[in-house]
């Protein structure tokens, strides 16, 4: 019976230890007053390409992240460019192959934590890349000086 036990437990243990989410921040991107920050980071839960996901969270700079609250995903597509034109507009650049698992054209205050009547309107756009990566130093643009 105790050996039953034990490999009951045993088995638990290992399920547990090899389950899992693991989330990696990519980067931050700063809107151009400061006041919104733009997060790309990826959820991984296995270690197949297919168990990973590439996340879009935008909020408040004050505000503290929070995974759950994405306004794009991708699977596929390692890599984004994300460019600020105004407090109200972004653009993101994605790889041409990636597959989109979830889109928002508008990103409402209430769903991201700040004031309800502010939106951000986001323009998606696809580029090449190499094998999911775009080769670029710098993905973070915005309109503050450098």
């Amino acid at each position: 019976m105790k050996l039953k036990q034990l490999l009951a437990g045993a088995s638990l243990l290992f399920v547990t230890a090899c389950g899992g989410e693991k989330t990696d921040l990519l980067f931050e991107c700063p809107s151009p007053d400061g006041s919104k920050v733009a997060t790309l980071y990826r959820v991984s839960d296995g270690d197949r390409a297919i168990d990973r996901e590439t996340k879009l969270n935008v909020r408040p700079v004050s505000a503290s992240f929070d995974g759950d609250m994405f306004s794009f995903s991708m699977r596929h597509g390692y890599d984004a460019i994300i460019q600020w034109s105004a407090d109200d507009q972004l653009e993101v650049t994605y790889p041409e192959d990636s597959v989109l698992t979830h889109i928002e054209n508008v990103i409402f205050g209430t769903s991201q934590t700040f004031s309800s009547n502010e939106r951000i309107r986001v323009i998606y756009r696809e580029k090449g890349s190499t094998h999911g990566y775009f080769m670029v130093e710098k993905r973070c643009f915005n309109a503050l000086p450098e």
